[in-house]
């Protein structure tokens, strides 16, 4: 995914514990003066963050502000008809709150609440869309491209979604996540997800699917052969995969803009850390266009291995040439120079690096 928003990666990357600014609601006597005030708090502030602190202050009272409000006032009125709204607010800044936090789970409570609103008989149509969406989204979390059965809930939570609410504005959004989800499944689920997606009604959709299916194409033809990638490193040592044979590999597509990546990097470090005396090697291709904010990251994050940068972005040489365009992408490459994981995050990583080490 192009994960492209400063606030986001700088939060991910910061690795942020949210916590709710105090608020005293007493004021709101009734239930219009409080949905002002709610209104008000969901304004976007205006002005820019001068520092990495003041930006992750003014994220953090934005969203829990929102969140403390919105859940007080489904207490305090919860005969009024926007509690549902409220309700719902209250879920999708928590949603929010966990992109900012790798590795936060996601409450028993909020699948509750998810059930609870669509199962309610007087919320609103719009606001049961959006829960559906949310409950699609939550089921994501436990993707594994290692456990292929981990992706079939969310392919059932989607077509459920969009059976029932096919002209939500979210229902554009779920289409594409299901073609990102699905790019990376290579099951029989994913395989007939595809297939529908291919014959979708809208020619973007078809143009994606299409994409995806050349994406597989060339993983396939990748895997057939060696993986040839050569380079001058930015710091001066020349890199040839040729010369690593004998080694595990992996090529860590990446940039210090991209959330998830920063995300996933403790644990790329660690593994790192824990089997490079064993024979684990790691090459890096930054999509950056700023080689200051890369370093800077390759710093913060203790990125000691080799770094391919050019500071083309999306069109880096290497990266455009093997067709990536999504982000984060590993591949990991066995003794023989073989492409042989695509996908492995999370301890699914460490273990997959083992196994080939013990090959």
């Amino acid at each position: 995914m192009k994960i492209r928003h400063f606030l986001p990666a700088l939060l991910i990357a910061a690795g942020l514990s949210f916590a709710t600014a105090a608020d005293d609601f007493s004021s709101y006597k009734t239930a219009d003066e409080f949905w002002k005030h709610i209104e008000k708090l969901k304004e976007q502030p205006e002005a820019q963050p001068k520092s990495r602190d003041e930006a992750l202050q003014m994220v953090t009272e934005w969203l829990g502000n929102q969140q403390k409000a919105a859940e007080a006032f489904a207490k305090a009125f919860p005969q009024d008809a926007r509690r549902w709204q409220a309700e719902l607010l209250a879920l999708r800044a928590r949603a929010q709150m966990r992109r900012f936090s790798p590795g936060a789970g996601v409450p028993e409570d909020d699948r509750k609440k998810i059930d609870e609103i669509l199962n309610a008989a007087d919320a609103p149509a719009a606001v049961k869309g959006e829960a559906a969406f949310m409950g699609a989204m939550l089921t994501t979390s436990g993707i594994n491209a290692a456990n292929p059965e981990t992706f079939v809930p969310f392919y059932k939570a989607a077509a459920d979604f969009l059976a029932k609410y096919p002209d939500h504005p979210l229902a554009k959004q779920m289409v594409q996540t299901e073609l990102q989800v699905v790019e990376k499944d290579p099951t029989p689920e994913g395989e007939a997800v595809l297939k529908k997606l291919a014959g979708s009604p809208d020619p973007n959709v078809v143009a994606a699917a299409n994409m995806v299916v050349e994406k597989r194409q060339k993983t396939v033809e990748l895997k057939s052969k060696p993986v040839d990638i050569k380079f001058t490193a930015t710091d001066g040592k020349e890199i040839d995969l040729a010369k690593l044979r004998g080694k595990v590999v992996l090529v860590d597509f990446w940039a210090s803009w991209c959330g998830p990546c920063i995300g996933e990097m403790p644990n790329v470090v660690s593994t790192y850390k824990r089997l490079h005396e064993k024979g684990f090697e790691i090459v890096g291709i930054s999509l950056d266009q700023d080689k200051g904010a890369m370093e800077a990251a390759l710093k913060q994050h203790e990125m000691t291995w080799s770094q391919y940068f050019d500071g083309a972005g999306w069109d880096n040489k290497i990266s455009k040439s093997y067709g990536i365009n999504s982000i984060p992408t590993a591949w990991l490459i066995d003794k023989k120079g073989m492409l042989r994981e695509t996908g492995l995050r999370g301890e699914a990583l460490g273990a997959g690096v083992e196994k080939l080490l013990a090959e």
